[in-house]
């Protein structure tokens, strides 16, 4: 419910739902509503379970969203896979300033694919992993 009132709202800038079980489905919800929303400029995830499947959703929107510049995905389950594609997505994201991947378990390959697309990246100035 709350990603398809993203989809219309135009006026809410800051979202947080940290520690709300929101899994992978509803990451993909969410994703789904950040690839049409062009308000909300600070979304926080943090605890909600999201594995490298809800990571790879919202890299898809992050891909096409131009109005996001801070994203909280600290404490949950995306692990390497889902790091690499939140990298790929920042090779072309233009607008997200703060990405925090902290407590991810993203491991060396996921830390290297983040290195990697921050050498095309110059908007990003922190993220913690």
């Amino acid at each position: 419910s709350i990603a398809e009132a993203l989809k219309v709202n135009s006026s809410l800038t800051q979202l947080s739902l940290g520690c709300n079980n929101i899994g992978d489905s509803g990451a993909s919800s969410l994703a789904e509503a950040l690839k049409v929303n062009s308000s909300l400029t600070q979304l926080d995830l943090n605890g909600n379970f999201i594995g490298a499947s809800g990571a790879s959703s919202i890299a898809e929107a992050l891909k096409v969203n131009s109005s996001l510049t801070t994203l909280d995905l600290r404490c949950n389950e995306i692990g390497a896979s889902g790091a690499s594609n939140l990298a790929e997505a920042l090779k072309v994201n233009s607008s997200l300033t703060q990405l925090d991947l902290g407590y991810n378990n993203i491991g060396d390959s996921g830390r290297k694919a983040l290195a990697d697309a921050l050498e095309s990246n110059v908007t990003i100035t922190e993220i913690p992993f």
